[in-house]
């Protein structure tokens, strides 16, 4: 059967539509991989666990530790220990996005009133450890 230029059309550009929807949708977003880091140009090291639990190491002494959460390309950091913790009243828990490429780790900004997690975080690439 043969089908019309204008029913094609139509039906292409409903196929583009659905298929950029499921591919930028929030819910099909790629999980965060769990492992360790190292900022890069830095003695640093990100360590996420599949328990929801992170740590920041600086030559093998864990300088802070804490709880994230991950929904879509957003984590949720909740520092609970450690002498680089934020633990001010108001100053536990930033948001950033993030995103891996190239099997390095970004963070950008999205709310956080600690301003020592944000330079932290955000200044570096966090290179993935094989």
């Amino acid at each position: 059967m043969f089908l019309s230029k204008r029913y094609s059309r139509s039906i292409g550009r409903l196929t583009l539509v659905s298929w950029l929807t499921l591919a930028l949708s929030p819910a099909f977003a790629a999980d965060l991989p769990v492992g360790s880091y190292t900022a890069e140009g830095h003695t640093l090291t990100l360590t996420l666990d599949a328990s929801g639990r992170f740590r920041v190491i600086e030559k093998d002494l864990v300088q802070v530790s804490g709880r994230y959460t991950v929904k879509g390309d957003q984590i949720e950091l909740t520092d609970t220990d450690g002498p680089w913790a934020c633990t001010k009243a108001g100053q536990q828990t930033g948001t950033y996005h993030w995103m891996l490429g190239k099997s390095v780790l970004t963070f950008s900004k999205v709310a956080d009133p600690c301003e020592d997690r944000v330079g932290s975080l955000v200044k570096v690439g966090w290179k993935q450890k094989s």
